[in-house]
Formats: structure tokens, sequence, C-alpha cells
């Protein structure tokens, strides 16, 4: 067949359509349903670790989505779930609070990893062998939070790289 001969055949509604009829409610249930879904299976997979310390960044999404599809707060929080909504006051807490300066296990941190390209939990640890592996990590964690470093893997296996 020649693609001049090719016709478009129209399945089902188009994506403005779509977007007309959820603004109309027709979807809305079934949207908060999907993203209800999504958060559990984020729930379900990150166990031990909770869900909500993906770099803060699955709240705020699931947070803006919510937001931008103009959900009622009652839906918002069905699709949150409790610890999500304890996870986005917190993370709009710290927006509002002025930023402390970073600490000097921080800024080495940060020197670390401008200079490797990644740093470990370990990494910092030869450097600030006087200091808790539990406090570095919170040291770490902070940085993930302010948006200057981004974690990737899980427990030992966890470095921290740039954006």
């Amino acid at each position: 067949m020649d693609i001049y001969q090719m016709r478009l055949v129209k399945i089902g509604p188009s994506l403005r359509e779509r977007a007309e009829q959820f603004i109309a409610g027709q979807y809305q249930q079934a949207m908060v349903n999907r993203l209800r879904r999504f958060r559990e299976g984020l729930e379900a997979e990150m166990t031990p670790e909770p869900w909500t310390m993906l770099e803060a960044s699955a709240v705020t999404l699931l947070a803006d989505i919510c937001d931008a599809l103009h959900l009622t707060p009652a839906e918002k929080a069905k699709v949150l779930g409790d610890d999500g909504q304890a996870a986005q006051e917190a993370i709009l807490a710290e927006r509002i609070r002025p930023q402390k300066s970073l600490n000097q296990r921080q800024q080495q941190a940060l020197a670390e990893v401008q200079q490797r390209g990644h740093i470990t939990n370990g990494d910092l640890q030869q450097v600030y062998p006087e200091v808790t592996a539990e406090t570095l990590r919170l040291d770490l964690v902070d940085l993930v939070q302010r948006g200057l470093l981004r974690r990737q893997g899980r427990c030992r296996g966890t470095i921290y790289t740039t954006l």
C-alpha cells in the first residue's frame, strides 16, 4: 500500500475532546483513581523506604498534576494519601522557610560531585571519619531536597550526582 493511499482512522475521542470531557467532569473520577493507583504502585515498590523519599519529586509531581487538573482538596487527598500530604506540607514549609546555608560537609560533597561526577556516603565517611554515617546521609538528603543533587539507587548502592 502506498503512503498516499493510507487513511487515518480515528479511534475514540481525540486528546482535545478528552480534555474537554475531563473538564466537564466525565473523566475526573477515573483520573483520580489512576493517579491513586500510581501512588499505590510507588508505595508497593519502595518498601522498606517510603515513596515520599524519591527526591520529593514524586510528591511534587502528583500534587502539581492534581492542581493542574483542578481536583478538589478531597480528591487531591485521595490521590496523595496521608504520607504524600504530609510530605507535600513539609516541602511547602521548606520553600517558605528561608534556606539555611550549607555546612562544610555539604560544601565538600558538592565539590566532590563537581570534580568526580558523583559521591557516596562512604566517600564522605573517608573525609569525615568522626561524623556518623547517618549525619552524612542526612546532609546528602538535604542537598537532594534543595535540588542540588540527584539520588540514584537505594541503601548501600546509593550514589549522588548532579542534576
